[in-house]
C-alpha cells in the first residue's frame, strides 16, 4: 500500500528532516538537470510519453506483484503481461525506438519473446514469502529518502535480499555499480531499521535473461547468463559436444541441434543431454560493503547540494540557465534524451541548442551565431568557485566547433 502525502509528511516530521526525496527525483537530476527543472520546478506537462521502456517495466512488475500477493494464479501471470503488452504496443502505440520504425519492430519482437519466456519459465520464490513493493525509508543528514522495494525476502541463510526486477539490458562491470544507487539506499534503510550489514544482499533479476548452469566436458559445471530469445543459439556448441560425446550419430545430432535452434527450448533434447542443463532466473548481486555505501552517500550528498544551490540561485533571478545541462552531460546522455526523456526537443532547450550547434558545425553555417552567450552551464557549486569573469567574455564553447 502506497503512503499518502499526509502519511509521508508525518514521517518526515517524526524523523526531524527538512526535505523528502525519492530516488526517481534524484535520478532525474542526474540524468538531466534541465529535465529536473521542467518536472519539479516549472511543473511543465510532459509532451513526449511515447517511449515504452518504463510502461512495459510497470506491466511486468504488476504481473509479478499480482502473483506474489496471491491475486492471480501462476498461469495468469503470462496473461496479465500479454494484456499489458497489447495495450502498450497496439492500443497506445508506444515505441522502443522513436526514430526508426524498422529498428522499433526488431527490438519489439525480441523484447516480447524474452519477457514471454520469463513468465513461462520463472523460477518461483513463494517459499520465501517475499514482500512486494515494501515501503522503505532512509535518513541521510536532514534529508529523508522514501521508496518501495520491488521484492524483499529472507533466504535460507538468514540474509535479507533486496531485489529489483529489470526489463532492461543486463548490467555488467562498471555499469552494474553505476546503477546500484537505489538498491544501496534501500539497503541503508534496512540498516537504519536494525538489520546488520552482513545480513543484507542487493541485486537485480534481469527478466530478459536466464542463468544456465551447464556441465562441461570435464564434468564441472559453469553458469552462463543468456538472453532468453537466444538460448538455443547460445547453447548449440555445448549441446553438440554432449551429443557427440554420448554417442549420437551425426545425423541425429544435426536433427536435435536444428530442433534446439528452431524451438529455442532445451526440452526438445534427449533426456541424457537435457539433464546437463539447469535453468534459473538471472539474478546478479552486488556486494553491499562500506566502499559501495560510502560511494553513494557521497554522490547523494553532492547531488542534493548541487540541486539546492541551483534552486536557490533560480529563486534569485529566475534564470533557468542555472539548470542547463553542460555540453558534456548532453553528449553522455544523448541516447537518454533522444529515446527516454519525456520532454520533447522543443521543450528541452539546452538539448535543442546543443543539437543546433552540432548541425551548424556539420553544415558549415551559423558558426558565430550566439557568440557571447553561454549555452551550457557549470554546476552552481563550480560556478561559485570559478573565476569572477563575465559569462559574456567566455568563448570557450567555440573550442567544440572550430
Amino acid at each position: 500500500m502506497r503512503k499518502t502525502k499526509e502519511e509521508l509528511q508525518a514521517i518526515l516530521k517524526r524523523e526531524n528532516c527538512k526535505r523528502l526525496w525519492s530516488w526517481s527525483r534524484l535520478e532525474c537530476f542526474r540524468n538531466s538537470p534541465y529535465e529536473y527543472f521542467l518536472n519539479y520546478i516549472k511543473h511543465e506537462p510532459k509532451d513526449r510519453q511515447d517511449c515504452i521502456y518504463a510502461p512495459i517495466g510497470s506491466v511486468a512488475h504488476e504481473a509479478l506483484e499480482l502473483y506474489y500477493t496471491n491475486q492471480i494464479d501462476r498461469d495468469k501471470m503470462l496473461e496479465s503481461f500479454e494484456d499489458g503488452w497489447f495495450n502498450s504496443t497496439t492500443i497506445l502505440d508506444l515505441k522502443f525506438d522513436r526514430n526508426d520504425e524498422s529498428k522499433n519492430e526488431t527490438i519489439k519482437q525480441k523484447y516480447y519473446i524474452d519477457l514471454q519466456l520469463f513468465f513461462k519459465n520463472h523460477r518461483d520464490i513463494k517459499r520465501y514469502k517475499p514482500l512486494m513493493e515494501q515501503f522503505i525509508k532512509y535518513k541521510i543528514d536532514d534529508n529523508l529518502f522514501q521508496g518501495y522495494i520491488d521484492c524483499c525476502f529472507k533466504d535460507e541463510s538468514g540474509c535479507f535480499n533486496i531485489i529489483d526486477f529489470k526489463t532492461s539490458t543486463m548490467y555488467t562491470g562498471k555499469t552494474l555499480i553505476e546503477h546500484s544507487g537505489q538498491l544501496t539506499v534501500y539497503a541503508m534503510g534496512l540498516m537504519q531499521a536494525g538489520i546488520p550489514k552482513d545480513k543484507i544482499k542487493i541485486g537485480f533479476n534481469f527478466l530478459k535473461y536466464c542463468t544456465v548452469t551447464y556441465t562441461q566436458a570435464n564434468g564441472k559445471t559453469k553458469d552462463r547468463n543468456v538472453e532468453r530469445s537466444k538460448l538455443g543459439e547460445s547453447l548449440q556448441t555445448n549441446v553438440k559436444m554432449w551429443l557427440n560425446k554420448i554417442g549420437y550419430s551425426e545425423e541425429d545430432a544435426d536433427f536435435y541441434l536444428k530442433q534446439l535452434i528452431d524451438s529455442n527450448d532445451i526440452s526438445v533434447l534427449p533426456e541424457d543431454v537435457r539433464i546437463k542443463y539447469i535453468m534459473n532466473d538471472c539474478y546478479v548481486f552486488i556486494p553491499f560493503d562500506d566502499v559501495l555505501r560510502d560511494k553513494w552517500i557521497d554522490i547523494i550528498q553532492k547531488t542534493i547540494k548541487d540541486i539546492e544551490l541551483r534552486e536557490s540561485d533560480y529563486k534569485t533571478d529566475f534564470n533557468e540557465k542555472v539548470f542547463y545541462d553542460t555540453d558534456e552531460q548532453l553528449k553522455s546522455q544523448s541516447y537518454y534524451l533522444a529515446t527516454l526523456c519525456e520532454y520533447s526537443i522543443e521543450k528541452h532547450k539546452p538539448y535543442k541548442e546543443w543539437l543546433d550547434k552540432i548541425d551548424a558545425k556539420k553544415n558549415g553555417f551559423g558558426l558565430f551565431d550566439n557568440v557571447g552567450t553561454n549555452s551550457s552551464s557549470l554546476s552552481i557549486a563550480d560556478k561559485k568557485t570559478s573565476n569572477d569573469k563575465s559569462q559574456n567574455d567566455d568563448l570557450s564553447w567555440l573550442d567544440d566547433i572550430i
